[in-house]
C-alpha cells in the first residue's frame, strides 16, 4: 500500500487554560514560550469572556507574534493557544480556529492522516474549510455532531468528540473552548502525541483554574498538580470549575517513542516518565552496547586518547551517563548559537544544510589529536550529522564515531513528525556502514528497540515505533 501525508500538521505544542476569575492570556503567552521548541514557523491564541472572542496569530516566534499590548488586550478566563511547525505555511493556517456555529475554539497536537477523506465527507454535508491545517476539519467535524443533538452542552461535548473519533485516523491531542460553558479536551484512543493536565487550588483546597498542555514544562508555573490526560479520555470542566472525565474509545496505548528521544525539553514528564531521566537511561544503554563491541576492545588500550561529547541539547543527558559508565572524559566539543531555532524542525532541506553551517561550531582545542566518540539523539536525514563530522574533523580530530540513542529511523511518520518520505530518510537505504561513509564517520552504533523500550520504561508494545519498524498502529494495509 502506498502511503500519502495530508497537508495537515508536524510537531507542534498546544496550552489551554480555565481560571474562575483571573484573565488567563499572560499565562498561555507564558506557556507558548515553554513550549516553542514544539514549532517555530506560526503561533496563536485565542480567549472569550462573557460576550467576545479574542483572536491573534501570526508568522514566527511567540515574542515576535505577541507583545504586552497585545496579549493585555486578549480578555477572558478561558483561553487556548499553540505553536506550529506545519508542512504548509501561512497565518491562514495558524492555530488555534473558531467556529462561530456552536461557538467552539480548537487547537491540536497532531496530524489526521485521512484529512483529505474527512474533509470531502463534510463538503457532501456543505461543511468547509478555509485552510489547509487539519485542526480546522477536526472543529468543522466536532461542531458539525455538537449542532446535530439539542442535549445539554456537557453530553454534547462528549457525544460529539467520541463520533469524531470514530471518523479520525491519526493522532490528536485536542483542546477546545466552548463559549459561555466551559473548557474540553480530548486525547485520540491510542495516546500517540502528549496531552497533560493540572489543578492549581487556593488555600482552602478549592479548585481556581484548571490547564492543559503538551508538555508538563508549560504547566508547572500555572498549576500545583499534573498528570496526564488517558489515551481516549475526554475532559469537561465548566464555569464553576467542576470537573467530568470518561473514557470514550481506548485503543492499546501507543505513546511516541521520540517524544522523549527528541521533541520534548528534558525537563518534562510524558507518562509519568522524566525526559531527562529517559535520556540518562539512554546513554547507558548506548554504553552497555559498546563496551560489548570490538571498537572497545581497541580503543581501550588507549583512553586518554577519548572523549565524549554531545550533538547540543537534546543528547546531552544521554553523553554525560555514557561518558560516566564507559570511564572516558565527557567534553563539550560543540558550541551551539542559541539564537537559531532547532535544525530538525526547518521546513526546507537548504535552510537545514544552511543552519548546520551556521548554528554548530566546533572547538579545536578540545577535539585535536583526539578519538571524539559523538552522541546524538537520531540520525533521520543525515544532513546535520554530515556537517557536524566535517567540522569536528577539520579541527583535528583522529577519529569520529557517532552514537544515536534512537535506532534507525527507516520509515515515515503519519502522526506528526517531520519525515513524511521514505526517501528522506537515511536510514531506509543505508546500513550503519554505509552510513558511516556517507556522513565520513569513522563508525555509526544505533540503539535497538529493546534497549529504547527498557529506557523509556514502557513495554515497546505500548510506544508507537512505527517509524523503527513500519507497524502504524493506526493503518492496515
Amino acid at each position: 500500500m502506498k502511503w500519502i501525508l495530508n497537508k495537515g500538521e508536524t510537531m507542534c505544542g498546544v496550552i489551554g487554560i480555565i481560571s474562575i476569575n483571573q484573565q488567563v492570556s499572560f499565562d498561555l503567552y507564558n506557556g507558548l514560550l515553554d513550549l516553542q521548541h514544539r514549532g517555530q514557523d506560526t503561533c496563536g491564541m485565542i480567549t472569550l469572556n462573557q460576550d467576545k472572542v479574542f483572536i491573534h496569530k501570526g508568522s514566527g516566534l511567540v515574542a515576535k507574534v505577541f507583545d504586552e499590548k497585545t496579549v493585555n488586550s486578549l480578555l477572558g478566563r478561558m483561553g487556548i493557544a499553540q505553536v506550529r511547525y506545519p508542512t504548509t505555511k501561512g497565518k491562514v493556517d495558524a492555530q488555534p480556529f473558531y467556529e462561530d456555529c456552536g461557538g467552539i475554539c480548537l487547537a491540536h497536537n497532531g496530524n489526521i492522516y485521512n484529512d483529505e477523506e474527512v474533509r470531502a465527507s463534510l463538503q457532501e454535508k456543505r461543511l468547509y474549510c478555509d485552510s489547509d491545517c487539519d485542526a480546522e476539519t477536526i472543529l468543522k467535524l466536532l461542531t458539525h455532531y455538537f449542532m446535530s443533538s439539542d442535549k445539554p452542552i456537557m453530553e454534547r461535548c462528549f457525544e460529539s468528540a467520541e463520533q469524531s473519533m470514530r471518523d479520525l485516523n491519526g493522532s490528536y491531542s485536542t483542546i477546545a473552548v466552548i463559549r459561555g460553558e466551559g473548557f474540553f479536551a480530548f486525547r485520540d484512543p491510542r495516546g500517540i502525541r502528549p496531552l497533560l493536565w493540572g489543578v492549581k487550588r487556593n488555600e482552602l483546597g478549592e479548585p481556581i483554574a484548571y490547564a492543559f498542555a503538551s508538555e508538563s514544562v508549560a504547566l508547572e508555573s500555572i498549576v500545583d498538580e499534573i498528570e496526564d490526560v488517558k489515551h481516549g479520555e475526554a475532559i469537561y470542566i465548566d464555569m464553576s470549575m467542576k470537573v467530568t472525565r470518561k473514557i470514550l474509545l481506548q485503543e492499546q496505548p501507543k505513546h511516541c517513542m521520540f517524544e522523549w528521544v527528541y521533541f520534548s525539553r528534558a525537563t518534562s514528564k510524558l507518562q509519568g516518565k522524566s525526559v531527562n531521566r529517559v535520556r540518562g537511561n539512554l546513554g547507558k544503554k548506548l554504553a552497555e552496547i559498546y563496551l560489548k563491541s570490538p571498537l572497545y576492545e581497541r580503543l581501550k588500550q588507549t583512553p586518554e586518547k577519548v572523549i565524549v561529547a554531545a550533538v547540543p541539547e537534546t543528547a546531552r543527558p544521554a553523553s554525560v551517563v555514557f561518558a560516566r559508565h564507559t570511564g572516558y572524559e565527557y567534553k563539550d566539543v560543540l558550541e551551539k548559537n542559541r539564537f537559531v531555532g532547532r535544525i530538525f524542525i526547518k521546513p526546507s532541506e537548504s535552510l537545514r544544510r544552511h543552519e548546520v553551517a551556521t548554528n554548530l561550531k566546533a572547538i579545536e582545542e578540545v577535539v585535536q589529536n583526539k578519538i571524539v566518540l559523538l552522541v546524538d539523539d537520531s540520525i533521520v536525514r543525515g544532513t546535520t550529522s554530515q556537517g557536524i563530522v566535517d567540522k569536528i574533523r577539520k579541527k583535528g580530530a583522529k577519529e569520529i564515531h557517532i552514537f544515536s540513542t534512537c535506532p534507525p529511523i527507516q520509515y515515515p511518520c503519519f502522526y506528526g513528525v517531520d519525515f513524511p518520505t521514505k526517501q528522506e530518510l537515511i536510514s531506509s537505504s543505508k546500513n550503519a556502514e554505509e552510513l558511516a561513509e556517507f556522513i565520513d564517520a569513522d563508525s555509526v552504533t544505533f540503539m535497538d528497540i529493546e534497549s529504547l523500550s527498557e529506557a523509556i520504561g514502557l513495554d515497546k508494545d505500548n510506544l508507537c515505533l512505527a517509524c523503527l519498524n513500519g507497524e502504524y498502529p493506526t493503518l492496515t494495509k
